[in-house]
């Protein structure tokens, strides 16, 4: 039987997602620590101005500008509530969330 965070990787898998963009699929990748995309991000932050930043695998600092955090949290909402989640698979998704996008 598959865990919560193998259905949740599953459900919110960007293949089921045509139209999500590459760098949504990246951000996903990290959120839930698997590989989505090539290169992947390893860590997100926020910075005090409200832009995300990415540090990729190989990279030493954070050098790409991902997205705004309003931006951010709008479209990983609406990726929640279109893919069909369950309560416990919303509130791991949520906690995963909280736990890899930091502030610097």
């Amino acid at each position: 039987m598959a865990s919560i965070s193998d259905t949740l990787a599953q459900k919110l898998h960007p293949v089921r997602f045509p139209a999500m963009s590459s760098k949504m699929a990246a951000i996903v990748g990290c959120i839930l620590e698997r590989q989505y995309t090539q290169p992947s991000i390893a860590e997100l932050v926020i910075t005090s101005d409200g832009c995300v930043l990415a540090r990729h695998d190989d990279d030493i600092g954070y050098n790409d500008l991902v997205v705004a955090r309003s931006d951010l949290e709008r479209n990983w909402k609406r990726l929640l509530d279109v893919a069909g989640l369950t309560k416990n698979e919303r509130q791991l998704a949520q906690s995963k969330y909280r736990q890899h996008i930091t502030s610097l």
